[in-house]
């Protein structure tokens, strides 16, 4: 067995909408740190969840690598972890989802009320909404990060959302049952894909299951679960 195989290969995925480049600038972050890194595109808006996630388990499949560590930025949060669960990829050892709505997402359900919105959510996301939400799998390390600078288009459809937000997802909708770690930082919806803070701290769970609690931008939580009002603000 060769020492590369035993290094896990990272895969980020990106957002709805998002092609698989935009994930380039956190992969060069983690490369700079030591992870084997690809990105996965897929078609957010035009296929189903469960098209795309076994799309996304037989790309899996093709890694050489026996372990794997999926990143998703939003939409591909959920994904990453619906892939890991609804699949059994026995592989898969850590999920980190940076902005993700694993429990509902009041700006999606706003933008859906219009037809030309749920036009632009496409298949994905209105299935994510409504299906029974997975815990983390068993055996699988979920660590979760929320932004909370509301700064994004999200404010233009949902002006009233709750704070903290990242402008587009609130912080207790990014919240799994059984997740390893959960943190807060100091980013927009966006941002989350730019932020050196947010390497380092994806890094840090990648390598240890845990977050780094040093940096003073970042705030580490007990995973606790409040409750959710999906008809409210």
């Amino acid at each position: 067995m060769s020492w590369q195989n035993q290094q896990p290969i990272v895969v980020l995925l990106p957002g709805l909408w998002m092609p698989a480049w935009v994930m380039r600038p956190l992969a060069g972050r983690l490369r700079a740190r030591g992870h084997r890194c690809v990105t996965f595109g897929y078609r957010s808006a035009r296929a189903s969840l469960e098209e795309n996630a076994s799309r996304l388990a037989r790309f899996i499949d093709t890694l050489v690598c026996d372990r794997v560590h999926l990143v998703g930025h939003s939409l591909g949060g959920v994904l990453a972890l619906h892939t890991a669960t609804a699949h059994r990829a026995a592989r898969v050892q850590r999920v980190v989802m940076a902005g993700s709505p694993y429990r509902d997402s009041y700006t999606a359900r706003r933008l859906g009320d219009r037809a030309w919105g749920r036009r632009i959510l496409g298949r994905t996301v209105r299935e994510w909404l409504d299906c029974e939400k997975p815990a983390a799998p068993p055996g699988v390390e979920v660590g979760v990060i929320a932004g909370t600078r509301a700064c994004g288009l999200g404010l233009i459809v949902a002006p009233d959302t709750e704070r903290p937000h990242d402008g587009v997802i609130r912080s207790r909708e990014t919240r799994v049952p059984g997740m390893a770690a959960y943190v807060e930082v100091q980013a927009s919806h966006a941002g989350l894909l730019l932020s050196q803070t947010v390497a380092r701290l994806i890094d840090r769970f990648l390598a240890h299951g845990r977050f780094d609690q040093g940096p003073a931008e970042a705030r580490a939580h007990a995973p606790e679960l409040p409750e959710l009002d999906r008809g409210r603000k």
